[in-house]
């Protein structure tokens, strides 16, 4: 192919919105040398390539979000990254050549690709993973549509955005209805969706920068998973008027889980990437704010929109039903006839879709090989469809490691032939005694064995790397399914299967909220260790849960607990002083007993003093603190604003002022005379005595 037959071919595809991938096979140097006639002038290239083309590493591919291309070359041979694939073939626009470097495609498989290191703990256990994503990328790629190179004909010739035409249609009809948002009634946010390239996060920016033309004053607070999502919204809005995006005035990122603490009130909240945020944090979001614009991507490597759709909207379904939604479905830098973007959805997975099954009548339990979910495809699509409707963040990247990745098993619950859960598991543990000793000192954190090696350099339990874990990465059951018993069924599955295997625990790091312990305490699981720090997109601290498979290893069990336990309280004070209270007693109740030192007889007496009479509560907090501990079991019999009282007043030192926002008390006297006259109350019944 020479330069001009290249040239003619774009124009041919430009003229009608259309793209291709331009698929290279054979040794690196080679394929290199083959690509440069197919160059155009914006080139992205990622992977080892000339260095006039400013290469860069699959990591660093999200640098190139919110610009354009008209030739993207990808270097399979430096490592075939999913998310990077997915996230900058959204970036070529219409005629436009993704340029894919690859051995040849029947030595592709086995090719020791780089990306495949992501998928273990150790360099040297790369050839243990699997070749089954690569295997189905080359058997997808085969007599694509999207890599032929015949003319192009029989399309409508294309409109692209320009002078003559600002907006696609479906902004047109958006961009007055965010503007209805901030200036009409209040609680009625609108849900925009769309699948990536849709011009979804440029409008958001376009229509900041509108309302901002017309009053300066406005304050317009964008939120995401991350800031680096919102910077094509940000560069809109700056374009739009005329400054630098650091010079932009009344529009401001602020994180999700800083933004639901409820002390910004902005004129109008953007929520930018939805789908990719937990729903407990929108649902503070809408608590909060009255007036809102969530956008949501249907299908992406952020996260998909399709677990948004189930469970957010039955939110604003119950609290906002006056709620509206728009949907772009017109592409801005291609037709609706392009090829490449179903190519890229197939590969990546992003457009699985699954019905809901029947109601369960004798579900069966089976494990399946990745093998086999490789050569399945519409099993494929059931197993990855159900993770993408369960979990907020599931992207491109999991598909490869469901298929390839060497210590994960794959556990099905089915009826007939519909799937109604899915669980996976992870492999861990017998940790080489040198590298277990160097991660309890805090020298080496590899990569993989989330929970030994977190029992290990967080909590200090210098047994753990011994020990072998099954742990329990995913467990997703059917929204429509939800409250059937399913996913107890799955896990009381699991355990049974891991026990006869002679692992010894059974476990789970998730990210954690008071609704989700008592599903893990009614199986036996308890709480081991609490997250110092929130997770940035879920606004949450992470949770770590075991159970002893093997009877040997209880008493074991029962020691990490009581140090959980024991350490908890100077945690509440520091790093876990705004941890939620209800998680703090569900931390706390139910499992391994908890062996508290009772109150000597001048702290009965203080207790006394402070309930009855009226010592104050500083001088008294040391006894309160150590008589709480001692009858944690007292938490179970109070309401939640009860347990609120005593936890974040005598455990965590919370704000008098933030306490009494959260329980309708004005002020401190108000709040003390409520504890004394609780503490009073459960000493007179007996509940908290010495």
């Amino acid at each position: 192919m020479t330069s001009m037959e290249s040239n003619a071919l774009r124009q041919a595809l430009a003229r009608v919105g259309e793209r291709r991938l331009i698929w290279l096979e054979g040794n690196e140097a080679d394929c290199i040398t083959r690509a440069l006639p197919w160059l155009g002038e914006a080139v992205f290239w990622l992977g080892e390539g000339p260095a006039e083309h400013a290469p860069l590493p699959a990591a660093k591919a999200l640098q190139r979000l919110g610009q354009e291309c008209d030739t993207l070359v990808f270097n399979a041979f430096s490592g075939f990254h999913p998310d990077a694939f997915g996230a900058l073939a959204g970036a070529l626009r219409a005629g436009g050549l993704l340029i894919l470097l690859t051995p040849p495609r029947e030595q592709w498989p086995s090719y020791p690709d780089p990306d495949r290191l992501r998928l273990v703990a150790q360099p040297e256990d790369a050839e243990r993973a699997g070749q089954g994503f690569i295997t189905r990328l080359v058997r997808l790629l085969a007599a694509d549509p999207a890599t032929s190179l015949n003319p192009v004909s029989g399309n409508d010739q294309w409109q692209p955005l320009g002078q003559d035409r600002l907006l696609s249609e479906d902004q047109a009809i958006a961009l007055p209805a965010i503007h209805k948002v901030l200036h009409g009634h209040r609680r009625r946010p609108l849900v925009l969706s769309a699948d990536r390239g849709r011009g979804k996060s440029a409008l958001l920016g376009l229509a900041a920068a509108d309302l901002l033309r017309q009053d300066p004053s406005l304050q317009i607070v964008v939120t995401a998973p991350s800031q680096a999502t919102v910077a094509t919204l940000f560069a809109h809005a700056a374009k739009a008027l005329n400054v630098d995006p650091e010079q932009l005035a009344g529009l401001t990122y602020v994180s999700p889980d800083r933004l639901v603490q409820g002390d910004l009130q902005p004129d109008l909240l953007l929520v930018d990437e939805a789908a990719a945020i937990p729903t407990p944090l929108l649902e503070a979001m809408l608590a909060h704010h009255s007036r809102i614009v969530f956008a949501t991507t249907e299908h992406g490597y952020e996260g998909t929109g399709r677990g948004f759709h189930l469970r957010f909207k039955r939110v604003l379904d119950r609290q906002v039903p006056d709620w509206q939604e728009l949907h772009l479905s017109e592409p801005i830098r291609w037709s609706c006839h392009d090829p490449l973007e179903p190519l890229v959805f197939r590969l990546l997975g992003l457009d699985v879709d699954i019905q809901s099954p029947p109601s369960p009548v004798n579900p069966g339990w089976r494990q399946i090989a990745q093998d086999e979910l490789v050569e399945d495809e519409a099993l494929l699509h059931l197993v990855f469809g159900l993770l993408v409707l369960a979990h907020y963040q599931t992207s491109p990247s999991d598909l490869r490691y469901l298929l390839e990745s060497p210590d994960l098993d794959i556990h099905l619950l089915e009826q007939d032939q519909s799937l109604l859960g899915v669980a996976l598991v992870v492999r861990e543990g017998k940790i080489d005694p040198v590298l277990a000793q160097d991660i309890w000192a805090g020298r080496r954190r590899p990569r993989g064995h989330l929970l030994p090696q977190s029992l290990l350099a967080h909590a200090g339990f210098i047994t753990a790397g011994e020990r072998s874990y099954a742990r329990m990465m995913r467990i997703a059951v059917h929204p429509s399914l939800h409250r059937h018993g399913l996913g107890s069924l799955l896990l009381g599955k699991l355990e049974t299967h891991y026990r006869a295997l002679g692992f010894d625990y059974l476990g789970s790091a998730f990210s954690a909220s008071a609704d989700l312990l008592p599903f893990w305490h009614q199986a036996g699981l308890t709480v081991l260790r609490i997250g110092l720090q929130r997770d940035a997109a879920s606004g949450s601290h992470a949770a770590l849960l075991l159970k002893a498979l093997n009877r040997a290893r209880e008493p074991e069990l029962a020691q990490w607990r009581q140090r959980f336990v024991r350490q908890l309280p100077t945690l509440l004070v520091g790093a876990l002083k705004e941890l939620d209270t209800e998680l703090v007693w569900q931390c706390l109740r139910e499992g391994i007993a908890i062996q508290g030192s009772e109150l000597d007889e001048f702290e009965a007496l203080e207790l006394d003093c402070f309930a009855h009479h009226h010592k104050p509560f500083e001088l008294c907090q040391a006894s309160l603190q150590r008589w709480l501990f001692a009858k944690t079991s007292v938490l179970d019999e109070l309401t939640p604003d009860e347990r609120r009282l005593l936890i974040a007043t005598i455990w965590q030192y919370a704000p008098w002022a933030q306490v009494g926002k959260a329980l309708r008390l004005a002020g401190k006297p108000a709040l003390v005379k409520a504890l004394r006259s609780l503490v009073a109350r459960l000493l007179d019944k007996g509940l908290l005595a010495s």
